[in-house]
């Protein structure tokens, strides 16, 4: 069974896009995605620290991730809680990263580009009048 492809988000952070953008001239994504956000009201306080600690370990997540990036948190806040944690609780967040593509052997690879000035708009006053 052939890998699942990379998401183009993703693809474009870890360079494979500018790489091998051939691979990449056929894939249709959705339009319009937008961005993460804040997490949902009714989670817990460690969920919700959990969710921040998502955001900033995955920053190609998008507000279509959110459901299973919730369930993540849960799982997440659970383990780190100190409770009953099971071998069973382990492997589904290994699973739930690994579809959010946050193992280990993905993230060392992903760089995130700098902000472009020409869509900061701070940056384009600055350089017109600073």
């Amino acid at each position: 069974m052939p890998r699942p492809k990379t998401p183009l988000a993703k693809a474009k952070l870890t360079g494979a896009y500018s790489k091998h953008p051939e691979r990449y001239r056929d894939i249709q994504e959705p339009e319009g995605l937008t961005a993460l956000g804040e997490p949902p009201a009714y989670l817990s306080e460690p969920e919700k620290m959990a969710w921040a600690t998502f955001a900033d370990e995955l920053p190609w997540l998008v507000s279509s991730d959110r459901a299973l990036l919730e369930s993540a948190c849960r799982l997440r806040a659970g383990i780190q809680g100190g409770g009953d944690v099971t071998a069973a609780h382990i492997r589904e967040l290994r699973m739930h990263l690994t579809a959010l593509g946050g193992t280990p052997t993905s993230r060392h690879s992903v760089q995130i580009p700098e902000d472009e000035d020409e869509n900061d708009p701070w940056a384009q006053f600055e350089s017109q009048y600073g």
